[in-house]
């Protein structure tokens, strides 16, 4: 089945020009069949199993979601997707560079009957500890997620703006994304049903969140964060504790002002980079 889907996750996914534009005007988009429809039983199991092997490190973010990292270092399947020419090759179209590295992969488990509870509006580039603008994350449920699951909304246009840069996600951020987006009437594109397989691809820097899953049923989403290829470590220490353990965490060894391309960062359209 491994074979299968290396095959399968090297196959060029069709994108077209506006939606390259849409991607850079909006700072966020939804493509359908991302994940081959063959390929989802296979990789949900994979994820399901991994994150349970993992669970010592599960994190609970406000009861919002829970997560794991890293899965593709325990599971040749997960390994697979996140290698997979196919995605990486949208990621850099999207970007417009010439190549992507792994920043992590990471589980987005909402649990169902209200448990999982809202996400607050936030910008995940407060996490990352990069000197490039073009960071990227795939978002994919492995089950169908209606509205009531929780997918994400986003503001868009919010991925040119570092306003909640300097804060984490929270009760905080949210009031904060909130006012700037009432104030200065911002567009928030709401969440939109997706089949297990489609995908939301969103700038580090988009505003976005996510409503609490009312359905009977936990919301299965596995993420892929990716960045430009030639990206480097800033010259200056981390601005917050979270910046600061993940450059040691995700990328051991790099120095600053240094390639921003460790063992745990491979380039993944090539890989002999």
């Amino acid at each position: 089945m491994v074979f299968h889907s290396r095959i399968a996750l090297a196959e060029d996914y069709d994108l077209s020009q506006s939606q390259i534009d849409e991607y850079q005007n909006n700072g966020h988009i939804l493509l359908r069949n991302v994940i081959p429809e063959s390929e989802i039983p296979e990789l949900r199991i994979a994820v399901l199993r991994a994150h349970e092997a993992l669970k010592a490190e599960e994190e609970d973010f406000q009861n919002a979601f829970r997560i794991t990292q890293n899965q593709w270092q325990i599971s040749d399947v997960v390994r697979a997707h996140v290698l997979s020419k196919r995605y990486a090759g949208i990621a850099a179209k999207l970007l417009g560079c010439r190549d992507v590295r792994i920043y992590h992969d990471i589980t987005f488990f909402k649990d169902g009957l209200g448990k999982g509870k809202r996400t607050p509006w936030h910008q995940d580039g407060h996490y990352w500890p990069l000197d490039t603008d073009k960071c990227i994350t795939l978002w994919v449920p492995l089950i169908d997620c209606p509205v009531d699951m929780g997918p994400m909304s986003f503001v868009s246009g919010s991925h040119l703006s570092r306003h909640a840069e300097h804060l984490p996600i929270s009760d905080e951020s949210d009031e904060y994304i909130r006012n700037l987006v009432e104030k200065e009437n911002l567009s928030v594109h709401p969440a939109q049903h997706m089949n297990a397989g489609d995908a939301t691809f969103h700038s580090c820097w988009t505003y976005h969140a996510a409503a609490c899953n009312t359905t009977e049923n936990t919301r299965i989403a596995f993420a892929i964060a990716y960045y430009d290829a030639d990206a480097t470590i800033p010259l200056q220490p981390p601005t917050n504790e979270r910046r600061a353990a993940n450059l040691a965490r995700w990328f051991p060894g790099a120095v600053p002002g240094g390639p921003a391309a460790t063992a745990m960062n491979p380039a993944i359209l090539s890989p002999c980079d």
